[in-house]
């Protein structure tokens, strides 16, 4: 998609026009309430005038969120309708020319890679702001396609099957897009991970014909002596349960646990485009979870890589046990200054916050504020969440140090206290992602399947991190 910036609108194209509740007599005559209650979103085509009509709701309401959303509703309207050029008039609302943007090109993306029939994609956008604004519009356009583009990369991939994705295909892809922008890019094989001691990703691995991978990726924009931000993200290609097996319904949606490791290199490849000035990692364990004879079980004690015992219960606990490894090597090997780690973790993060928030837990409190500060520029809705003594507790085993899973009650916040313990006193975050990762059907302004949720959130806190 391409966006032109001009400060008037050029002749012969549709138009899209937004209008708050306010500005209901400057509608297209002939548009009755009842067509179009100029809610948040809410649409209607005027063909006498060949403009698209998109409600704001109260002008001063209006957020960058729901100029995202407005825009990428209208967006996908058009594109539905054949209009793949258009002119989008912002109204004087240039501050949330980047919001509208990236709505936009989010909004372009189908999830229809292996369908015979592809969705016509949008070939020009001309974006009209006011004569003065100009230039700074183009800058904070080329910022938002950036993020839109790699929030649709990370999309993509997360909703690629596990028979194309896989930790070898994921790991030789991941090289590919880093040699683009410039990112150095280091992959652990099986051979290097076990020779390491890797015993998290190696364990959960262990049961599957295709090995793991740890994929490694640098981002130095700042001095050699900054200690880098660490970004780890889950990537389970495939998630079977391994020997503690899922049942057979819908476990074909277990394509979508490696979203948290698409986040990162999504987010990752965005923060190398966008030449940010300080260091980052993008740490992302990745395997195919699978029961065979060579797989973990319960009752096998695995040694992670910082040397910590843990009693597996349930196999099907394994995103914990790979991000254990990477959250230690970011730690002892890269001296990180903090330690975000996303993740598809828990179906308790879901039933406790639904679909539309991720659960968030924090060991610090400057990181917690930055990353929630982060979340919100970004438009992607976290939530807080406990750590008492408890949860801690529900983890303890009587044969190592922790078990893999405290049980049912209260499993998300087990689940982040175990990654914790493996933070030790590095400022640490996790964000649990299992149930805004996808979407079993389309919206007005995202298409169904992966929704890359995350990727900007990272890339925000990365910008703003000390």
């Amino acid at each position: 998609m391409k966006f032109s910036i001009l400060s008037k609108a050029p002749a012969g194209l549709p138009s899209v026009r937004l209008f708050t509740t306010a500005q209901r007599k400057a509608l297209p005559r002939g548009i009755s309430e009842a067509e179009l209650s100029l809610k948040p979103g809410t649409r209607v085509f005027h063909h006498g005038e060949n403009v698209l009509c998109v409600g704001l709701g109260d002008a001063e309401k209006i957020t960058a969120d729901e100029m995202r959303h407005a825009a990428g509703s209208a967006a996908m309207a058009m594109k539905r309708s054949g209009r793949t050029r258009f002119t989008l008039d912002l109204g004087g609302r240039e501050q949330f020319a980047g919001a509208a943007i990236e709505g936009m090109v989010l909004a372009d993306y189908s999830n229809d890679e292996f369908k015979t029939t592809r969705t016509r994609v949008l070939e020009q956008v001309n974006v009209i702001v006011g004569a003065r604004h100009v230039e700074a519009v183009k800058k904070a356009a080329a910022r938002a396609q950036t993020l839109g583009e790699f929030t649709n990369l990370a999309r993509g991939i997360a909703n690629r099957p596990g028979n194309v994705v896989y930790p070898e295909t994921l790991a030789e892809e991941s090289r590919w897009h880093a040699k683009k922008v410039g990112l150095r890019c280091t992959v652990l094989d099986e051979k290097q991970l076990r020779a390491r001691r890797f015993g998290g990703i190696t364990a959960v691995g262990s049961g599957s014909a295709r090995p793991p991978r740890l994929i490694v990726l640098e981002h130095r924009g700042g001095p050699r002596t900054q200690a880098p931000l660490a970004l780890v993200g889950k990537a389970v290609t495939f998630d079977t349960g391994g020997i503690s097996i899922k049942p057979a319904a819908d476990m074909e949606k277990m394509i979508w646990d490696k979203c948290g490791g698409a986040a990162v290199l999504g987010a990752m490849l965005a923060i190398a485009k966008l030449g940010m000035k300080r260091n980052v990692i993008g740490l992302i364990p990745t395997a195919e979870n699978m029961p065979s004879s060579t797989a973990y079980r319960p009752g096998d004690i695995v040694t992670c890589y910082d040397g910590r015992h843990v009693e597996i219960v349930n196999t099907d606990a394994e995103g914990r046990m790979i991000l254990a490894d990477a959250i230690g090597f970011a730690r002892k090997d890269h001296k990180a200054a903090a330690i975000v780690d996303i993740a598809t973790l828990t179906g308790a993060c879901g039933i406790a916050l639904g679909e539309s928030v991720a659960g968030f837990w924090s060991s610090d409190d400057r990181l917690r504020d930055a990353t929630l500060d982060a979340a919100k520029i970004a438009g992607e809705r976290i939530w807080p969440m406990p750590h008492f003594p408890e949860y801690d507790d529900a983890i303890r085993s009587d044969v190592a140090l922790l078990k893999n899973s405290g049980g049912r009650m209260g499993g998300a916040c087990t689940a982040a206290a175990f990654l914790r313990t493996f933070a030790d006193k590095t400022p640490w975050a996790h964000l649990d992602i299992a149930y805004t990762a996808q979407r079993g059907k389309d919206s007005t302004s995202l298409a169904r399947g992966a929704t890359g949720f995350g990727v900007r959130t990272l890339v925000e806190l990365a910008s703003r991190w000390p």
